[in-house]
């Protein structure tokens, strides 16, 4: 009664095992790496847009607690003297914002146009 003997074709030897797990964690990390990049410049845009339109919105924050517990947001120019009285509205802060937002967003298209 003889045995047959095993085929081990399957089996690797433990250099070939070191080097395919070598091979999987390089894969993995750059991989990772990729990712990691492509989900930093994504938070990065955001962040950045976050950081431009923050001044606004600090200001928007500001007149909505002064009011008190309703929201109400006054248009400008809709008392007939309310453009004599100063302070009591935030849009002309938020207006020169906007407008420097935009010349420095545009600078360079600016800057060619001007010199």
């Amino acid at each position: 009664m003889t045995s047959a003997p095993r085929s081990r074709a399957s089996s690797l030897s433990l250099s070939e095992m070191w080097l395919l797990m070598a091979a999987f964690i390089f894969i993995c990390g750059f991989l990772g790496y990729v990712i990691y990049d492509a989900i930093m410049a994504t938070a990065s845009e955001l962040l950045q847009r976050l950081l431009v339109i923050s001044p606004l919105l600090l200001v928007i924050a500001v007149h909505w607690l002064s009011t008190g517990s309703h929201f109400n947001l006054p248009m400008p120019g809709s008392e007939p003297g309310a453009i004599h009285r100063a302070g009591g509205s935030p849009w002309g802060v938020a207006f020169v914002l906007l407008l420097l937002l935009f010349l420095i967003s545009y600078q360079p298209s600016l800057h060619g146009l001007i010199f």
